[in-house]
């Protein structure tokens, strides 16, 4: 007889929160679902998994992120939960699960107050009731989120704070939630970093001194007070310059509440920053932890500074993590390119990826693809691929050539006829028309590419008979299908989790 491995499922949303529905609450939820184990499966095994302020639009939750991966490793075979809208609100998300990936995996699932349990539907999709309801709850998660985001605007129009946290150096008054009152111990963090940056400290150092005297960082002081659960990689918590710099330009230690800085344009969008003139400010909001005079002064420091941005993007750009402290390894242009740790910069850490050059790195990345391709055996499609491109692309530059050869003629006729009218009746001479320089100049160019991509295809051709795949050079189609994940502990030390 089967034995059923249960995940009870429940998740409680920040609109949950908002319309204050105690049968939603996780409490209610947990007693409903351990009591519907108890009768109905009283020798499994149960294990509970949460996302208490979480979405169900999509599932960039934790909890159904921990579920999944058991599903995945065959730990799990049996979900139930309150009803669809929990574990779900898109609907054709809920579909492609109950109809497609849970029978594929023999994973039964239930919906306790939608009376819905797939092991009735063996065989079959659901009925149509079932995928109305699922359709309802999506445009009803629409619906509400337009509604919800209305109201918080309506809120923040009128002066009130309604982030879940307070910044770093505030608390939430207990009184009302809506208003910000100075947490001293963290109040004196941020008068200091902005006096060590009056001293005319970079940020850089000044998160170099609040690591090497162990203050508290704002991460850890939001898990200390039980706001969030996340750990960082290697278990240490580091002050950064980016954050440094983030707190030197926040206008809520002048006294002022600016939201609305981050949106989505549609429902289930992207966040992104929003233009300046869109944002809610109120000014003299709350107390200030820095005087407003002195706030704007060193803001100036900044506005009289150069905007420096990167102008190209490097491959591996965003893609490599030290293997020490977990973090993202920056790409700097200064001198050789190279590729390091920022953590190095801030903290005494030992280990931390000091220096690696770029193009090192993209030779161990390219051997270490070149032989997992052969050992996937995929050497002929990939071959394939590029001769089809390179046979399209050769084509389409013919296509340019012969066009660019027909402008050329047209061209030429052109000046014929206003030469001719020039000669014969006098008439002025257009040499607004004579363009031919420019034409024979991009013809040029078109020929030398004709020969280059005909070289290509022809060196394709030659390969093909080896049926041996030559990964020429790092593009970002081959490492978003084949890397996961980079870690780099030193030149010649990478560990690379593949994709497949």
């Amino acid at each position: 007889m089967l034995r059923y491995r249960i995940a009870l499922y429940m998740r409680l949303s920040q609109e949950d929160h908002f319309n204050r529905v105690e049968s939603n609450s996780i409490t209610m939820q947990r007693m409903l679902l351990q009591s519907y184990a108890l009768e109905h499966f009283p020798d499994a095994d149960v294990t509970e998994f949460a996302d208490d302020g979480y979405s169900g639009t999509n599932f960039n939750r934790p909890g159904i992120q921990k579920l999944l991966e058991q599903v995945k490793d065959l730990q799990v075979n049996c979900i139930i939960v309150k009803d669809f809208s929990r574990f779900a609100r898109d609907y054709i998300e809920l579909g492609t699960y109950l109809e497609q990936i849970f029978p594929f995996m023999g994973v039964r699932f239930i919906a306790v107050n939608d009376g819905y349990d797939s092991a009735d539907y063996k065989g079959s999709v659901a009925d149509l009731d079932v995928n109305f309801k699922n359709l309802l709850n999506d445009l009803y998660s629409k619906d509400l989120s337009v509604k919800i985001k209305a109201s918080l605007h309506t809120i923040r129009e009128q002066g009130n704070f309604v982030a879940t946290e307070a910044p770093f150096g505030y608390q939430k008054d207990p009184d009302d939630r809506h208003k910000l009152l100075i947490a001293d111990e963290e109040a004196e963090v941020v008068r200091r970093i902005f006096s060590m940056h009056e001293d005319g400290i970079s940020a850089v150092q000044i998160a170099k001194t609040l690591n090497t005297e162990g203050v508290k960082t704002p991460s850890q002081v939001r898990v200390e007070k039980g706001l969030r659960t996340f750990q960082p990689r290697n278990g240490i918590y580091l002050w950064q310059s980016s954050e440094i710099s983030k707190i030197l330009k926040n206008r809520t230690y002048r006294g002022d509440l600016v939201q609305g800085v981050i949106e989505s344009r549609t429902v289930r969008g992207k966040r992104k920053k929003t233009e300046p003139e869109q944002w809610i400010v109120t000014e003299n909001h709350h107390e200030p932890i820095i005087e407003p005079e002195r706030f704007d002064r060193i803001q100036e420091h900044f506005t009289s500074r150069k905007e420096w941005r990167i102008t190209d993007e490097h491959v591996l750009r965003g893609r490599l993590k030290c293997g020490c402290c977990g973090r993202s390894l920056a790409h700097c242009r200064v001198g050789h390119p190279h590729y390091l740790c920022a953590t190095k910069k801030v903290s005494e850490t030992d280990g931390c990826v000091e220096r690696i050059d770029d193009f090192v790195l993209e030779q161990v990345l390219l051997f270490r693809l070149q032989g997992h391709i052969l050992e996937l055996g995929e050497s002929s499609r990939l071959l394939e691929a590029d001769k089809n491109t390179a046979r399209k692309t050769l084509e389409d530059l013919r296509i340019k050539y012969q066009e660019a050869e027909h402008s050329i003629t047209v061209n030429r006729e052109r000046r014929m006829r206003n030469y001719e009218k020039y000669v014969l009746e006098g008439a002025s001479y257009d040499a607004g028309t004579d363009d031919g320089e420019r034409l024979e100049k991009h013809l040029e160019e078109l020929k030398a590419q004709l020969r280059r991509a005909e070289d290509e295809v022809l060196r394709l051709e030659k390969e093909s008979g080896f049926e041996t795949f030559s990964v020429k050079e790092l593009t970002p189609e081959l490492m978003d299908e084949y890397f996961k994940e980079i870690i780099v502990y030193a030149e010649d030390d990478l560990e690379i989790v593949w994709k497949k």
